[in-house]
């Protein structure tokens, strides 16, 4: 059953180059004289671009970047021709088979519609591009666990993914909106870092440029650099380091779940410095929406979590919901704990989201 999703998410991607190939030749006809030149090159988009990602992380070299980030925007170009071009193909089929569609079709001439499905693909792109680099100002107000922490405000960042991709332009734009917000600290859960040590000490500058205590738990992606890489960098930043430990931060323990794996893992784990009287209500952070139990049975109040990204680009996120059902984003109810999954600030990939913007979360207690 785990492998379900994973089949879905590559079937999904097979066929999405099947109909961008159909939408692209139907719409150009006499271009291509090699037809199966068109699916020659829409596979050699998704072929380099996963072979960059990978080859960035091994050998993270300034080429390999270049090629990564090339290949990511046009994969996220690919993505969308992919989704316009199955409402095509289903078009055709309606039109083929079912006589009352036929008779009322507004558009009737096949290069016409696939070439207005073709612009239309490269509009979602656009605006999706600009959901990628522009999250959005997300606000929750929660009730406040204990007297104490009435007033209490703080961000929630995740998957950053700051690299090839995610400049330090970017997070220089990203810090200055988080400095605006004026909260009592920062958490971020995961996934600071794409996943190559390549020119990491630039982004030390912009960092430590927070007004405020930075919160820092390590996600998957942060796992692929090397522990002093890691360690070094949000160090030099200023930025409060939690695996597997708790600290007390605006009368809230912070308790900091290290990244094992994408399913439950189904462990008690020894967390540090955890405060034996819980005097202080209790907030998780795991960067991955799992392991909710072990998280409830410490007597949190609250989980927070990342990784799933919203489903990035639909229809992904349909993958995602199989993976983490009603945890795969948003606020939900865990027996006694209060759990939100972040759509994340940046993107994994392809910089684009389709429909929903990256988050920064800014939760009150009231």
């Amino acid at each position: 059953m785990s492998m379900l999703p994973f089949f879905a998410f590559f079937l999904l991607v097979f066929l999405g180059h099947f109909f961008a190939y159909k939408l692209i030749i139907i719409a150009w006809p006499g271009i291509f004289k090699k037809t199966w030149l068109v699916g020659l090159m829409l596979a050699a988009v998704t072929l380099l671009f996963f072979a960059s990602f990978i080859s960035l992380n091994i050998w993270p070299h300034s080429f390999i970047a270049y090629l990564y980030v090339l290949t990511a925007i046009l994969f996220a170009l690919l993505t969308q021709l992919m989704l316009f071009a199955f409402i095509f193909c289903l078009r055709l089929l309606l039109l083929k088979y079912w006589p009352w569609f036929k008779r009322n079709c507004l558009l009737p001439d096949p290069k016409s519609t696939a070439r207005l499905f073709f612009f239309l693909a490269i509009v979602f792109f656009l605006l999706g591009t600009y959901n990628a680099f522009f999250p959005k100002v997300k606000a929750i107000t929660l009730d406040a666990f204990s007297p104490e922490i009435k007033d209490v405000q703080f961000v929630h960042l995740s998957d950053l993914h700051l690299g090839a991709v995610y400049r330090p332009f970017y997070l220089s734009n990203l810090v200055r909106r988080v400095n605006a917000l004026r909260p009592d600290f920062v958490i971020i859960s995961g996934d600071l870092f794409d996943g190559s040590d390549k020119g990491l000490e630039e982004f030390i500058s912009p960092l430590s440029v927070f007004e405020m205590p930075v919160i820092f738990v390590p996600g998957n992606h942060d796992t692929y650099l090397t522990d002093m890489a890691v360690n070094e960098t949000v160090k030099a930043a200023g930025f409060i380091h939690l695996v597997d430990e708790a600290i007390l931060q605006s009368n809230l323990e912070i308790i900091a779940f290290n990244y094992l794996s994408n399913q439950d893992s189904n462990l008690n784990r020894t967390i540090n410095n955890l405060d034996a009287d819980q005097a202080y209500p209790r907030i998780v952070v795991n960067h991955v929406p799992v392991d909710h139990k072990e998280a409830n049975d410490l007597g949190a109040k609250l989980f927070l979590s990342g990784h799933a990204h919203r489903g990035q680009i639909f229809p992904f996120s349909l993958v995602t919901s199989l993976i983490y059902g009603p945890f795969a984003y948003g606020l939900e109810q865990y027996e006694n704990m209060i759990t939100y999954t972040s759509a994340g600030t940046a993107t994994w990939g392809p910089p684009i989201r389709t429909i929903f913007p990256g988050e920064i979360i800014l939760f009150s207690f009231k």
